[in-house]
């Protein structure tokens, strides 16, 4: 049997991104999300998320936006701003921040999503942060003292002889080297998490095609899916026409289908923590 997290990041970044995902859960085949707490449309995103059900959990963010705790030494700008993702990753390579004052951070942000009102059923990390080591311990602890049982296991799950070339093909190569010693600790903490992430290879290019491959290509087990649909906001880098192909992709009747066809239990990360 396949069991099958579809999971949209960065809700709260935008009201066009919100929207796309949005649509996706109560028309598509999402069934998760994660929430920025640091999100600029986080108050309106919640609103909503409440009043849909969403499960959801915390898209932990250390490389954009401002920090909800302010100034953090070694992470952000003297405005509390971060630095954005290639900063970011040469910050927690080097090891040289403030692991206390990012810890808090991370708390604020889950504690701001439950002050919402929300309880958040999984973990991830914006851009895989995860994945350095001077970060995994800690989010790991961070995870356990919140009591939230269920993680993102960032490890792509596609055949690594079908990664696309640079610059994805880089990335993917960086999440393949990392990803087995953080999964590791995952399973040695006892938390819940899928058997691999599937999407990764396909960021940007995830229309009904790939979808429809995706989908025939699973194997039993529990797996999760990342998506990011969105409508198109000019404001927004992360939102051209590539985030619209995906709400089409997602919220195609095939998919229903071939996901009855295939007998693929559609499920989020509570449910799943829940049974193990």
């Amino acid at each position: 049997m396949i069991q099958l997290i579809v999971n949209a990041d960065d809700l709260g970044s935008g009201p066009e991104r919100d929207r796309g995902i949005f649509r996706c859960f109560e028309q598509g085949i999402v069934t998760s999300v994660s929430l920025l707490a640091n999100g600029p449309h986080f108050t309106e995103a919640t609103r909503e998320a409440l009043r849909l059900g969403m499960p959801l959990g915390v898209h932990l963010n250390l490389s954009e936006g401002r920090a909800l705790t302010g100034v953090i030494a070694g992470l952000t700008d003297e405005g509390g701003g971060f630095s954005g993702k290639p900063e970011l990753r040469r910050i927690l390579a080097a090891g040289d921040f403030d692991r206390q004052g990012a810890r808090r951070e991370l708390a604020a942000q889950i504690d701001r999503v439950r002050q919402a009102g929300l309880t958040p059923d999984h973990l991830d990390s914006h851009q895989h942060f995860l994945l350095f080591s001077a970060v995994t311990e800690l989010v790991l602890d961070l995870a356990r003292d919140e009591g939230i049982r269920a993680l993102r296991r960032p490890l792509p799950a596609e055949d690594p002889r079908r990664d696309p070339p640079p610059p994805l093909g880089d990335e993917l190569a960086l999440y393949r080297r990392l990803a087995p010693a953080v999964s590791a600790l995952i399973d040695g903490a006892g938390f819940f998490a899928p058997q691999g992430l599937w999407g990764m290879t396909i960021l940007d290019r995830l229309d009904n095609q790939a979808l429809l491959a995706v989908l025939e290509e699973m194997p039993d087990g529990v797996w999760e899916l990342m998506v990011h649909p969105g409508y198109r906001d000019a404001g927004q880098p992360f939102s051209g026409p590539e985030r619209v192909r995906e709400i089409l992709a997602l919220t195609d009747p095939r998919m229903t289908r071939l996901v009855c066809e295939k007998e693929i239990h559609l499920t989020h990360f509570g449910a799943c923590a829940c049974a193990s």
